[in-house]
């Protein structure tokens, strides 16, 4: 799990500079300025340009919540992997997770994989690029937690997570423009959606580290 903090730190470092740019920009703090000898100042007050911007902004934190979301999940099949746990000794969250993996497998393929196939079923099955794609939002990395058995984060204030999803459906399918997503997003909407993303995938990424040092993947005894 070292390796998935310190991936979402240095994302989460992009996300925050990106978003003080742009938030400085939306409440005037700052102004872009001309090279001298060229235009006069730019103000993006209310310029397109701005709500594209702020578009962006939803791109990025969707991006920072898949990215980890699907690392960390990665890293419990990694433990998994190197602890040679077999299927047997999982909890039972666990065994239809392996199970549902299996279903998508070739098994023709698969079974020249499976050296060991009550232990190597369990990780060998796993496809991280296929553990999410684009459904998100806080319901979603809750019932993820319930799915494998891990805590769930605590807290109820999770619902602008749905807007950075729906956002960024929004424009990877090319339902809304930039502009249009970013026309109505003040300063502080984007703030309270970056908080509220670091916190659920700050809670997440803890309980997850705590389920792999408890060993809590592992059936009761």
């Amino acid at each position: 799990m070292t390796t998935v903090f310190e991936d979402f730190r240095t994302r989460s470092s992009e996300v925050d500079v990106y978003f003080d740019f742009v938030i400085a920009l939306a409440e005037r703090a700052v102004l872009l300025q001309a090279a001298p000898g060229q235009n006069p100042t730019i103000n993006l007050a209310n310029d397109e340009l701005l709500k594209t911007l702020k578009a962006s902004c939803y791109l990025l934190l969707y991006n920072l919540v898949e990215s980890t979301m699907r690392n960390a999940v990665e890293a419990i099949f990694d433990e998994l992997r190197t602890t040679r746990t077999s299927f047997d000794a999982c909890r039972l969250e666990l065994k239809i997770e392996v199970l549902k993996n299996f279903r998508k497998r070739n098994s023709d393929s698969l079974l020249t994989k499976l050296a060991a196939i009550a232990s190597d079923v369990v990780h060998e099955t796993f496809v991280a690029s296929e553990a999410f794609s684009g459904n998100l939002d806080g319901r979603a990395i809750r019932e993820t937690a319930r799915r494998y058995g891990f805590a769930q984060p605590t807290g109820s204030q999770f619902h602008l997570l749905l807007t950075v999803k729906n956002a960024r459906n929004d424009l990877a399918h090319g339902v809304k423009s930039f502009v249009e997503v970013g026309r109505d997003a003040t300063p502080d909407d984007l703030k309270d959606a970056k908080a509220q993303t670091i916190d659920i995938l700050n809670q997440t990424l803890t309980n997850i580290e705590n389920y792999l040092t408890g060993q809590l993947y592992l059936a009761a005894p």
